[in-house]
C-alpha cells in the first residue's frame, strides 16, 4: 500500500515538474515571440514614417510646379484677350489654386506627424507680430466664408500685446486648421473667431483662441475621440470630420508641445467650439487696437524692381526654376541657375550674387562645410534653404549656416519679401506708380448707382475682387459675356450635355460670386448641383427662369457702358 502511494506521488511529482518545465517553456516562446512582435510592429511603425516623410517630399515638388504655373497665369496681362476666354481661365485658375491649398494642406499635415512619430517635432520660438497674423488668418477665412456665403465675425480683444514670443508657425497652423474646418462643415449661419488675453503678469500672458461655428456640432461620444488619429466621424450621424483623420490630432499635438491646450466643446444640433489656451511672452505690450477693415488681394503689383540685383538658384529640377524666374520676372531681378553643388561654388566664386536658393534635396549631410565653401568669397552671403519641411522651423536650419528657408510650394509675395530684405537700396526702385494709388474700397462718383443697383451688393464685391478698380473691371467683364454665356448654356442645355452644362454653370458661379450678385450664385449653384447629380427634372423645371434672372444682370450694368 505505501509502496502505491509513493509511486502515485512520484507520478503526481513527476508531472508537475514536467508541467512547470513545459509551462517555463511555453512562456519563455511566448515572451520571445511578443517581443518580436512588437519589435516588428515598432520597425513597420518607422517604415511607415519614414515612407510619409519621402512621399510627402516627393509629392511636393509636382504641387510646386502646379502652385506656381497657375501663380504666373494669373498675373499674365488680360489686355487684347478675348473677354469671355480670359473669364473662363481666371475660373478655372481660382479652382485650381484652391484645390492646391487643401492638397499643400494635406501634405504638410502628413510631414508634421512624420515628424510627430519620429520626435522630431520640437518648438521653433521667435518674435512675431501679433496683428500680422490675425490678419493673415482672417483674411483668408473671410473670404473662404465669403465664398459659401456664410457670415463671419472676427471678435478680437484690442488689449492684445503687438508683439508676443512663441511658435508662429505651430500657432497659425492650429489655427487655420481650425477655422478650415469651421467654415468646411458650416452650410448655415456662419463662424465666429474669438481672440482675447485672459490673464497677464509682468511679461508673460494668457491668450484664448476660439473658433465657434453653427454646423451640426458633434455628440458627446464624438467630442471624445474626435482629437484620435486616423478616425472619421460617421458620415450617417453627422456631417463634421476630419478630411485626414491628422489634422485636429497634430493640433493638439501641437498645443501640448507649447505647453497649452486644445478641447472642443459641442452638442449635437447646436455646432461645435474649439478652444486654443496658451501662454506667451510678450515682447512689446502695446495694445494692438482696431485690426479690422481689411481689403481682399488686389491684382498682383510686386514689391519692388531691381534690375541689378543677381540671384542663384540651385535646383536640379528645371521645372522650380522655371517657376521662380516667371514669379521674379515683373520685378526685374537676374535669376542664374545651377544644378549641383559644385556648379554652384563655381558661380559663386566668378559673380557676386545677391541671394542664394538651394534646395533641400541636393544638400548633403555635411552641409554646414558646404555653406562655408559657398561663402568663402563672400562671408556676408545670405543663403536661403528651399525646403518641403518647413516643419523643422528657421533656427533649425540658421544653426547650421542658412540664413533662413523659404518653403515649398514657393509663394511669390514671401519670395519678394526675402530678397527685399537683402537688396542694398541703391540696387532697388519701388514699385508704387503701377498702382492705383486711389482708395481701394471708394467707389467713383460717376458710379454710385452700383450701390443701390438690385440684385448686387458692391461692398461684397469690391472684397471678393481686392479693391475697386479690380471689381469695376469684374463687373465690366462680367456684363460683356452675358449674352455669349446665356448662348452656350442653351445650347448645352438643348443638346442634353449635362457635363460641359455643369463646368459652365460652374464657371458663371464664381464670376457671379465675385461682382457680389449673391442671389444669382445661389440660383446657378442650384443649377450645377442638379446637374452634378444628374438631375435632369430639376433642370428642366428651373433652368428658364435661371436665364431670365441671368439676362436681367445686363439692363443692371448697361450704365457701365456710358
Amino acid at each position: 500500500m505505501h509502496t502505491v502511494i509513493i509511486i502515485i506521488i512520484a507520478a503526481v511529482a513527476a508531472g508537475l515538474l514536467v508541467w512547470l518545465v513545459m509551462m517555463g517553456f511555453v512562456i519563455r516562446r511566448q515572451n520571445e515571440e511578443l517581443a518580436r512582435a512588437k519589435e516588428d510592429v515598432k520597425t513597420a511603425n518607422a517604415a511607415k514614417t519614414r515612407f510619409l516623410a519621402n512621399i510627402s517630399h516627393e509629392l511636393l515638388t509636382p504641387v510646386n510646379a502646379i502652385v506656381g504655373m497657375n501663380e504666373m497665369a494669373m498675373r499674365e496681362n488680360a489686355e487684347n484677350v478675348p473677354t469671355q476666354y480670359f473669364m473662363s481661365m481666371m475660373n478655372y485658375c481660382f479652382d485650381i489654386r484652391d484645390a492646391s491649398e487643401s492638397l499643400v494642406s494635406l501634405i504638410n499635415d502628413l510631414l508634421a506627424m512624420s515628424d510627430i512619430e519620429s520626435g522630431k517635432a520640437h518648438l521653433e520660438e521667435q518674435e512675431y507680430d501679433t496683428k500680422d497674423m490675425l490678419r493673415s488668418l482672417i483674411n483668408k477665412i473671410q473670404s473662404r466664408c465669403n465664398e459659401k456665403e456664410i457670415s463671419f465675425k472676427a471678435d478680437i480683444d484690442e488689449l492684445l500685446p503687438t508683439v508676443m514670443y512663441g511658435d508662429t508657425d505651430k500657432i497659425t497652423q492650429i489655427l487655420t486648421n481650425l477655422l478650415t474646418n469651421a467654415v468646411k462643415y458650416t452650410e448655415v449661419g456662419g463662424v465666429v473667431f474669438s481672440v482675447s488675453m485672459l490673464e497677464r503678469a509682468n511679461n508673460v500672458c494668457k491668450i484664448r483662441y476660439s473658433v465657434k461655428d453653427t454646423g451640426k456640432g458633434l455628440t458627446a461620444e464624438e467630442t471624445e475621440w474626435i482629437f484620435a488619429v486616423y478616425e472619421r466621424l460617421d458620415e450617417s450621424s453627422v456631417t463634421r470630420k476630419t478630411s485626414t483623420g491628422l489634422g485636429l490630432d497634430i493640433s493638439r499635438k501641437f498645443a501640448e508641445l507649447m505647453g497649452g491646450e486644445l478641447v472642443c466643446k459641442s452638442e449635437y444640433g447646436n455646432g461645435a467650439e474649439f478652444i486654443l489656451t496658451l501662454t506667451q511672452v510678450m515682447k512689446d505690450q502695446t495694445p494692438v487696437g482696431d485690426i479690422h477693415g481689411m481689403a481682399g488681394r488686389g491684382p498682383y503689383v510686386p514689391q519692388f524692381i531691381a534690375p541689378d540685383a543677381d540671384i542663384l538658384v540651385i535646383d536640379n529640377d528645371p521645372m522650380s526654376v522655371k517657376i521662380i524666374k516667371g514669379l521674379l520676372k515683373d520685378t526685374d531681378v537676374f535669376v542664374s541657375s545651377a544644378f549641383s553643388i559644385e556648379d554652384c561654388i563655381e558661380r559663386i566664386r566668378d559673380t557676386r550674387f545677391s541671394l542664394v536658393f538651394i534646395d533641400q534635396m541636393l544638400i548633403p549631410e555635411n552641409a554646414a562645410e558646404i555653406i562655408k565653401k559657398m561663402r568663402r568669397t563672400d562671408p556676408d552671403l545670405p543663403i536661403y534653404l528651399l525646403t518641403s519641411n518647413s516643419a523643422s522651423g528657421e533656427m533649425f536650419y540658421t544653426s547650421i549656416g542658412f540664413t533662413g528657408y523659404i518653403p515649398k510650394p514657393v509663394d511669390g509675395v514671401s519670395l519678394e519679401r526675402t530678397i527685399l530684405k537683402h537688396i542694398p537700396t541703391k540696387f532697388r526702385q519701388d514699385a508704387h506708380d503701377r498702382q492705383d494709388n486711389t482708395d481701394p474700397n471708394e467707389m467713383p462718383w460717376d458710379l454710385g448707382w452700383l450701390n443701390n443697383t438690385d440684385g448686387i451688393s458692391a461692398a461684397d464685391g469690391i472684397r471678393n475682387s481686392g479693391g475697386v478698380q479690380t471689381y469695376i473691371t469684374a463687373l465690366r467683364m462680367f456684363a460683356a459675356t452675358i449674352d455669349s454665356n446665356i448662348r452656350t448654356i442653351r445650347e448645352l442645355y438643348e443638346n442634353n450635355d449635362i457635363m460641359h452644362l455643369n463646368i459652365k454653370i460652374h464657371s458663371m458661379n464664381r464670376s457671379a460670386k465675385i461682382i457680389g450678385a449673391s442671389e444669382l450664385s445661389k440660383f446657378a449653384e442650384e443649377i450645377e448641383q442638379a446637374a452634378h447629380n444628374k438631375d435632369k427634372e430639376f433642370i428642366d423645371s428651373h433652368i428658364g427662369e435661371f436665364l431670365a434672372m441671368y439676362g436681367t444682370y445686363k439692363e443692371k450694368l448697361s450704365r457701365l457702358s456710358e
